[in-house]
């Protein structure tokens, strides 16, 4: 008896098609790195190849899942916006995969013919070339034989609806240079949805994607505009056992939680080595079990955490299924969804369900 995310691909394609109809006729790119957000990379390309999207895109972090993307099948320009390693180049050009140029030494490195994605520095500091020598290392990309796909960048404060430094990274990009037929792209999930100015030629979107807002203050301000997104994943844990402690015992390790009263406890088979965090413990975290809520006690072991279902859930029994919340589960750890999601670990069983409707 084992914790297993229960992922609904059908809820994955439709949040992808409300996202792309928002921002056409900008090209709806799904960014699926990170085992897209913790869903499983293969599963989740499928079901949106299949879901006939028009003109989908997919980007990824590395080389690595592009690769297992195209030999699954997937037929989709796919683009990688992670560095790219001297060894992986011949594999990426096999495979038809557009590369990102983050400095102006990358073009040299790139196969005759490989499509690439030139990356401006408008504000984030962490890849890209700066926007006055951009018209550099697309002559370099010239030079080499390379195909410019693409310019683009990355926004720095868009989950934290900072309109005017958002403003001023889109006016950066705008200004820069770009070949005809090259996208022009800045827009993840909270500006591509909230902003339309923003969308530019290509919108990525990622956690949205999963039906996740980017943000609490993405949701709120968002919330008469009419997006809809469905959580694709289900954290599902069953008990494994039950004991009563009684008052003045302690439970778990470092007795940090004492009963103060005859105490009914569930033990779940969930543990931070199963993605669920050690700063989520000590009664911050409530879990749903049925139509009942109870907190984890005590701290977050490896392998199990613990619950006091005294009140709450008081005929719990060996076999119960406890439902985690992501959202929850970030609150309660200090983070963000998107920290919980990437973290799952590929050990933890995925079960899929999918129509292909």
């Amino acid at each position: 008896m084992r914790a297993a995310l229960e992922i609904d691909l059908d809820a994955i394609v439709q949040n992808a098609r409300g996202l792309a109809a928002r921002v056409a006729p900008s090209v709806f790119c799904a960014v699926v790195k990170s085992n897209a957000y913790g869903h499983g990379l293969v599963p989740v390309g499928k079901a949106l190849s299949a879901a006939a999207i028009l003109g989908i895109r997919f980007a990824v972090f590395s080389a690595e899942e592009g690769v297992l993307l195209r030999d699954a099948g997937i037929a989709a320009p796919i683009s990688i916006v992670g560095p790219v390693a001297d060894d992986e180049l011949a594999d990426v050009a096999d495979a038809g995969i557009e590369c990102p140029v983050l400095d102006e030494t990358d073009a040299a490195r790139y196969r005759t013919g490989t499509g690439v994605h030139v990356k401006v520095d408008t504000g984030v500091a962490r890849f890209g070339i700066r926007p006055e020598r951009v018209a550099i290392a697309i002559e370099g990309c010239r030079a080499a034989g390379l195909r410019v796909a693409g310019v683009y960048s990355h926004l720095a404060n868009a989950e934290d609806l900072d309109e005017a430094f958002t403003s001023r990274q889109v006016g950066v990009l705008r200004s820069a240079p770009a070949p005809d037929g090259a996208l022009k792209h800045i827009a993840a999930s909270a500006a591509a949805i909230m902003w339309p100015q923003t969308r530019l030629d290509m919108v990525r979107c990622g956690i949205s994607l999963f039906g996740h807002w980017p943000s609490a203050a993405v949701r709120s301000n968002d919330a008469s505009s009419g997006c809809s997104l469905t959580p694709a994943l289900r954290w599902v844990a069953p008990v494994v056992q039950t004991r009563v402690v009684a008052a003045g015992e302690t439970v778990g390790y470092g007795c940090d939680f004492v009963a103060q009263r005859p105490t009914t406890v569930a033990v779940l088979p969930l543990g931070y080595a199963d993605g669920l965090p050690r700063a989520a413990g000590g009664a911050r975290l409530l879990v749903s079990i049925g139509a009942a809520r109870a907190p984890v006690i005590g701290r977050i072991c490896m392998n199990a955490c613990m619950l006091d279902v005294t009140d709450a859930v008081p005929g719990v029994r060996r076999g119960d299924v406890a439902l985690l919340d992501v959202d929850d589960v970030a609150r309660a750890a200090g983070t963000i969804n998107y920290e919980i999601l990437a973290r799952l670990p590929a050990s933890l069983e995925r079960r899929y369900t999918w129509d292909r409707s």
